[in-house]
């Protein structure tokens, strides 16, 4: 009979990338009540649980271990009793080497309900990482996987006479400390020395490292090579196609090491990422939105609603629900935005913007919306704006009425004064606090130390909160800044060089970034 006790779902996080996380992974991370990790989980995992989740680290390193796998087993069986949904997040697989059965069985004998949710191994996402498939016909017809270490974390004892097959890829996992002894016993059992071999690190990671070598150098090569763990040794001739298939290293940023200062996870350094980039962020700031006062009779009157950023656009929504309101409210308003982030952002709404400027700045947006303003004055028939390609608006004379038009602006509480001085004269104007942007008191990373290589800056606000955490004497040799004002800020700081995108897009900072002399 089963006790009254939770679900343990064991949940294979993958070897390392996000992006390798499986779709029922990322639902039971999200759903789940404690979520217990080990050390190759990725921090960007732990920011999916949701608020409240109990988020408990059991990591492994060689010899040295925050708790011991019988101590892991009784932890997961007693927060099974407390929670109605516990996760057990582990590195590549469940199943492969990763203990996962020894945890179910445990909770299986104790009545608990449990569920695994396969992940890739890196014993084959490691290996197309650094361009060696893992089978190829004429090839390789098979693989072996081998764990290098013993349940008492020695080397482990391996029957190299049973590897001897050259058309079957051995890998070896959890074996950097073994290189040496494990390309012996490969040559003893009667491999050929010159049989290609590979030690890849941190496979799948934008830190991923390798080594290319023989049975009978690969172990010198190491040591020189000075790769760190997880690592895979890899055996066979595959190795040898990882020149031609070498797709994840030939990426354009692979290699450089950037740090993003963020607010909110964004698009910017998922963009990053994908390119290749060893992307460090750092949280500065946290986003909340202010309930506003008689939201609904300010944006029933209003004629133009106009958002600065995405924030303002889901402070507006989230105000919009809180009021009990629906769509009907705004039917008689036009929208206009900063840029394309926010029109994106608007567009997830259901709602197309009116006024997108060319200029993506306050100033771009005020000079865009006199065109559509009665009261203009300074605009000539010879002024042309950019309005956007969803823009509808008949601008003809015959169709501008003597009315003063009401517009709300959805902003920072803390927002540049720039597109209020540019509409104060022309409109009844109401600049409204839709959220506030507090600084983060978190530590900085100590990976970044007191030079930082590369900076990109989305905002004048990160750049003096990232200075503001900085050790004292620390400096970035090259920032990457999305406008005129986050460079002007930047300029009274420790900056050795300043890159400013042509308008204020991620597309621009990634353009200037992926193609910096």
């Amino acid at each position: 009979m089963r006790e009254n006790t939770g679900k343990v779902v064991l949940v294979g996080a993958g070897p390392g990338d996000t992006g390798l996380l499986t779709l029922k992974g990322e639902k039971y991370i999200k759903q789940a009540d404690c979520l217990v990790y080990d050390r190759l989980s990725s921090p960007e995992f732990l920011s999916m649980a949701k608020a409240g989740c109990e988020l408990i680290y059991v990591g492994k390193e060689n010899h040295k271990h925050v708790m011991k796998q019988d101590a892991i087993n009784e932890l997961l069986y007693e927060k099974s009793k407390c929670h109605e949904l516990v996760v057990r997040l582990k590195g590549g697989d469940p199943y492969v080497f990763g203990r996962g059965g020894e945890e179910a069985l445990y909770l299986v004998d104790r009545n608990v309900e449990v569920e695994v949710v396969p992940g890739v191994s890196s014993s084959v996402a490691a290996l197309a990482a650094a361009g060696i498939p893992i089978t190829h016909r004429g090839i390789a017809k098979g693989f072996q996987v081998i764990t290098a270490h013993s349940r008492k974390d020695e080397e482990a004892d391996i029957d190299y006479s049973l590897l001897t097959d050259e058309t079957i890829t051995c890998v070896f996992l959890m074996g950097l400390a073994h290189v040496k002894s494990i390309a012996a016993g490969l040559m003893k059992a009667g491999r050929r020395a010159d049989t290609p071999a590979a030690v890849i690190s941190n496979g799948t990671l934008a830190t991923q490292r390798k080594c290319i070598g023989t049975l009978a150098d690969i172990g010198e090569k190491i040591e020189e090579a000075k790769l760190t763990s997880p690592a895979i040794i890899v055996v066979g001739d595959v190795v040898s196609l990882n020149d031609r298939l070498d797709f994840f290293e030939k990426r354009p940023l692979f290699g450089r090491k950037i740090t993003v200062p963020y607010i909110k996870t964004n698009e910017l350094i998922a963009k990053l990422q994908q390119l290749g980039a060893d992307v460090t962020p750092v949280k500065t700031g946290i986003i909340n939105p202010i309930i506003i006062p008689e939201f609904a009779d300010k944006v029933r009157s209003a004629d133009w609603i106009v958002f600065t950023s995405k924030n303002g656009v889901r402070s507006f929504f989230y105000n919009l629900e809180l009021a009990g309101a629906d769509i009907r409210l705004i039917a008689n308003a036009r929208f206009a935005v900063v840029g394309k982030a926010t029109e994106k952002e608007l567009v997830k709404h259901h709602i197309n913007a009116d006024i997108i400027p060319a200029e993506q700045t306050g100033k771009g947006l005020a000079d865009a919306m006199k065109l559509c303003m009665p009261y203009a004055y300074g605009v000539s028939d010879e002024d042309t704006f950019d309005l956007g390609k969803n823009s509808t608006l008949d601008l003809s004379n015959d169709n501008i009425s003597d009315k003063m038009c009401k517009v709300c602006i959805f902003s920072a509480k803390e927002a540049s004064p720039d597109l209020e001085a540019g509409l104060k004269e022309i409109c009844e104007l109401e600049k409204i606090d839709a959220y506030v942007n507090e600084q983060a008191y978190e530590s900085i990373p100590e990976s970044i130390g007191n030079m930082v290589s590369e900076a990109v800056f989305t905002s004048a606000s990160n750049v003096e909160r990232f200075f503001h955490m900085l050790p004292e004497n620390a400096y970035v040799e090259t920032a990457y800044s999305i406008g005129e004002k986050t460079t002007a800020v930047l300029e009274h700081h420790n900056v050795r060089e300043i890159v400013q995108a042509d308008d204020s897009s991620y597309e621009a900072l990634v353009d200037k970034i992926s193609y910096k002399d």
